[in-house]
């Protein structure tokens, strides 16, 4: 083909494309074939793709530019700069493990520095004797009287701030000429009281022993501790009425006291504080012989109500703990003399009434700040505070070796107190089974005893209770297993006859 030829042949390029009329109503889409029944020789139309956009030039040129000094600083700075950082991280992981071993040391002290705010070393009740016969009438007036009980009262043995002697001076100077003396579990503080006051005081007071126990049965009169080696710490109706006809054999009396406040809703719990308490009814079916009408400031006129119905012992009591209460309630009675046995016969008649004054006796002595305590207390305060983000209320201490309402804590302490009396309940069932084996499982016996009674002068923690929910209290260190009780009960299994032994089983 010539040059002139091939121009000819060659489109114009400013000649527009001859335009294609479609001779079907609908168009056919880009990219998809065409309708059926048209012509497959008509052209489509086809989109072009778009040009990619190329980066400008002078942005290779402005990345390959070097950084500003402040963005690239020198190898010697870059050192000085990662050393300390390195230095502060470890500063600060230092200052942490302070932090935590500070959270853990203050916590423990919290729990285990046990120091009383007031001082009770020197108690001094130097008011003139308090004469509520003066100001006061009896109940059932008019009544002929020569006695004027406590009918309730604790000393350091068990949860009280007085020691024996103390809580003797407390009870002359507010009137009383008798007081029971009923520590809980443990009859070691009464007869130590009634020592004292034979001693010393014969002429201003008398003491009855007795033991305040579990639910707050009061055992009156006794002068030995009427548990034996086996002593359950929820014991049943059954259990209770065993105790009760126990402490009659012994030539004691049984009371029941302040019904209202082990009935009373347990703070955050929705419970009784003492869960499944007998009723009224039956504990006079038990064989019990009265009841505390009159607790400190409270008077129980329902149980008053019965006690009158049912012609029982009706005794009050004011339930001191601390040197600061005051005297609200003496029980009179007309005693043959006044003396233990005197005494005691006049509970047995249950001839009594009370002066009984709701406001109170007026003077009081309040004890000085413990020294100690205020010298320690910004560590108080702060271990305070670092504890205060949790809630640690355990439940009111029932003293019936654990707390008053049903649990489901896993709290060590209530895990050492149900492993020491589920021991106790084995070696007890061991030693009556097996009496080949009493010299051994006797003397455990003896030593988880000696654990489980109340440690004397020793008062409840602010946690767990003391000593009464953690048989195993200050085992580490201060009360170890291997007491001495536990070694003369050795000793003294050793001496026994097989058969000797076999009758002192449970």
């Amino acid at each position: 083909m010539t040059e002139n030829e091939a121009a000819t042949a060659r489109p114009n390029e400013n000649d527009s494309p001859p335009e294609v009329v479609s001779t079907d109503s609908h168009e056919a889409a880009p990219n998809q074939d065409p309708p059926s029944g048209a012509p497959s020789n008509i052209p489509t139309t086809e989109t072009e793709p778009e040009p990619t956009q190329q980066p400008p030039a002078d942005l290779f040129q402005s990345l390959q530019q070097p950084l500003p000094r402040w963005m690239n600083p020198p190898p010697k700075l870059r050192s000085r700069f990662n050393r300390y950082l390195h230095k502060m991280f470890s500063r600060l992981c230092q200052f942490t493990i302070i932090i935590i071993v500070m959270c853990i040391l203050l916590t423990i002290y919290k729990y285990k520095v046990d120091i009383d705010q007031s001082d009770f070393s020197h108690l001094e009740f130097d008011w003139e004797r308090v004469n509520p016969a003066s100001y006061l009438t009896p109940m059932d007036n008019p009544f002929k009287y020569n006695i004027l009980l406590d009918g309730h009262s604790h000393t350091t043995y068990s949860d009280g701030r007085m020691k024996p002697e103390q809580l003797l001076k407390w009870a002359i100077a507010n009137g009383y000429n008798a007081i029971i003396v009923s520590d809980h579990n443990t009859i070691d503080g009464a007869l130590e009281a009634q020592k004292i006051a034979k001693e010393k005081y014969n002429d201003s007071i008398v003491v009855i022993p007795g033991m305040e126990y579990r639910i707050h049965m009061q055992f009156i009169g006794i002068q030995s501790n009427p548990f034996g080696p086996f002593n359950k710490p929820y014991p049943t109706n059954e259990d209770l009425k065993g105790m009760i006809d126990k402490v009659h054999e012994m030539g004691g009396l049984v009371t029941v006291n302040h019904i209202p406040w082990s009935n009373k809703t347990e703070r955050k719990h929705q419970v009784p504080t003492l869960p499944d308490h007998p009723t009224r009814e039956e504990l006079y079916e038990m064989g019990v012989d009265g009841f505390e009408i009159i607790n400190g400031d409270v008077f129980d006129f329902e149980t008053y109500l019965f006690a009158e119905k049912y012609q029982t012992l009706k005794i009050s009591g004011s339930d001191v703990h601390h040197p600061s209460e005051a005297a609200y309630a003496w029980t009179l009675l007309n005693a043959p003399n006044i003396t233990f046995e005197g005494i005691m016969s006049g509970l047995r008649g249950k001839e009594t009434t009370f002066l009984f004054d709701a406001t109170g006796t007026r003077p009081r002595y309040y004890p000085a700040d413990n020294k100690e305590y205020l010298a320690l207390l910004p560590i108080t305060a702060l271990a305070n505070a670092v504890t205060s983000f949790y809630d640690d209320y355990r439940g009111m201490v029932s003293f019936q070796g654990g707390f008053c309402h049903e649990r489901n804590s896993t709290h060590p302490d209530l895990k050492y107190h149900y492993i020491a009396h589920t021991s106790i309940d084995v070696i007890e069932e061991r030693v009556s089974t097996s009496p080949e084996t009493s010299d051994t499982y006797l003397g455990l016996l003896y030593a988880m005893e000696d654990l489980a009674i109340w440690i004397p002068n020793k008062h409840p923690s602010k946690v767990c209770g003391g000593p009464v929910c953690n048989p195993f209290y200050n085992l580490d260190g201060k009360k170890s297993i291997v007491s001495k009780r536990f070694v003369a009960a050795i000793d003294a299994i050793g001496k026994m006859t097989g058969e000797e032994v076999s009758s002192s089983s449970p």
